[in-house]
C-alpha cells in the first residue's frame, strides 16, 4: 500500500463498512466506460468515498462479469489442494488456474474448509496412534504380571513335612526309671548304648 492510499484511508470522509447497491452501480458503470486504471484515481473520479484498495477488492471479488458464483465444486477443491501443495499460499497464482474464482475466495475456502478437515484428520490419526501405544503397554503389563505369577508359583515354600526328621517314637523303648546312662568308659559293656551305625540302620528300615 502506498502513501497516498494510507492517507486516503485515514481521511475522515472515507466510508467504511459494507458496500451499498448504489456504490456497486457507480463502480460498475465507471469501469465499463473508462476501464480499471489506477484505483486511487478511479475512486475519486467515480465520486466514491472509498479507498482505492476497497474499490479494487470489490471489483475483483464481487463485481467482475466473469466472477463465478456458487459453491466451489469437488473438482475445484481437488485442484486447490494440488496447487497449494505445489505453491503454498500463493493465492493469486492459484486463482489463475480456476477461472472465475478470486484469490480471496480461494483463500477463505482453504482456511475455513480444507485446512480444518486436514487438522481434524491429523488429530484423529494421532489419537489412534496413542490408543495403539496404550494397548501395547497394557498387553506388555499383562504379560509381565503373568510371568511374575508363574515365578511366584515356582518359588512357593516347600512343605516342611517332606524334609522333617524321622521319628523314632514307638521304635525305641523308653529307659527304665532311675536308669543311669552309660559313660564312655563302659560303652563296650552296655547293651543299651546306641551307636551311629544303629541310627543309620533304623533310617534305612523306615525308608528315609
Amino acid at each position: 500500500m502506498d502513501k497516498k492510499e494510507c492517507s486516503s484511508s485515514q481521511d475522515p470522509d472515507v466510508r467504511k463498512g459494507p458496500w451499498t447497491m448504489e456504490e456497486d452501480l457507480i463502480l460498475i458503470n465507471y469501469i465499463a466506460n473508462h476501464g480499471e486504471g489506477v484505483w486511487n484515481s478511479l475512486a475519486k473520479s467515480a465520486g466514491l468515498k472509498r479507498t482505492g484498495k476497497s474499490c479494487r477488492l470489490r471489483w475483483l471479488n464481487y463485481l467482475r462479469p466473469d466472477v463465478r458464483r456458487g459453491n466451489i465444486t469437488p473438482e475445484e477443491q481437488l485442484l486447490i489442494i494440488e496447487l497449494h501443495a505445489k505453491w503454498g499460499n500463493r493465492w493469486s497464482k492459484i486463482a489463475k488456474h480456476l477461472p472465475g474464482r478470486t484469490d480471496n475466495e480461494i483463500k477463505n475456502y482453504w482456511r475455513t474448509r480444507i485446512q480444518k478437515h486436514i487438522k481434524q484428520a491429523e488429530n484423529s490419526q494421532s489419537q489412534e496412534q496413542g490408543s495403539d501405544i496404550q494397548i501395547n503397554d497394557d498387553n506388555n503389563n499383562n504379560q509381565l504380571i503373568g510371568s511374575t505369577s508363574q515365578i511366584s508359583n515356582i518359588a512357593e515354600p516347600m512343605d516342611t513335612n517332606i524334609i522333617s526328621p524321622p521319628s523314632y517314637q514307638g521304635i525305641l523303648e523308653p529307659f527304665p526309671p532311675h536308669h543311669q546312662f552309660p559313660t564312655i568308659s563302659d560303652q563296650s559293656g552296655c547293651s543299651n548304648y546306641w551307636s551311629m551305625e544303629d541310627l543309620l540302620s533304623l533310617q534305612l528300615l523306615n525308608g528315609d
